[in-house]
């Protein structure tokens, strides 16, 4: 026998593809299909202006000055009165949304405490705006 009939009589050599990666990004795929198509699902309708003709709920500006005044709307107001403000503005069809504007100067405490009074007088909606002093 010569070496070009061993040649052909042994079996040909076929090149495979390892499919064993391919099938670990395939199912890593599925998983992560799996986990995000409920989050697109959920959907989150949000009001667009002008979209049902309802008012804006009314906003209550208070500005706590360094000094421990209060200015509710621009008026200065005792913390008696500012409680029945409060209970006033609870208590309404649309409950109104507070903001409060301390100075960057303005003690915690005074700010705390006008947050106190309004959470127990039943304001739900409270906005801070934070100002960093110089």
């Amino acid at each position: 026998m010569t070496a070009r009939s061993l040649r052909f009589s042994a079996p040909a050599v076929q090149a495979e593809i390892n499919v064993t990666p391919l099938i670990d990004v395939m199912l890593a795929l599925v998983m992560i299909l799996m986990l995000t198509a409920p989050l697109a699902l959920h959907k989150l309708s949000l009001p667009l202006a002008g979209s049902n003709g309802q008012a804006l709920p009314k906003t209550l500006m208070l500005s706590v000055k360094s000094t421990g005044e209060l200015y509710l709307d621009g008026i200065a107001i005792s913390r008696a009165q500012l409680a029945v403000a409060f209970a006033a503005a609870a208590a309404a069809a649309s409950p109104a949304l507070l903001e409060v504007h301390p100075e960057a100067t303005t003690r915690y405490d005074d700010v705390a405490t006008v947050l106190a009074l309004a959470r127990n007088n039943g304001m739900d909606a409270i906005r801070v705006e934070g100002v960093r002093s110089e």
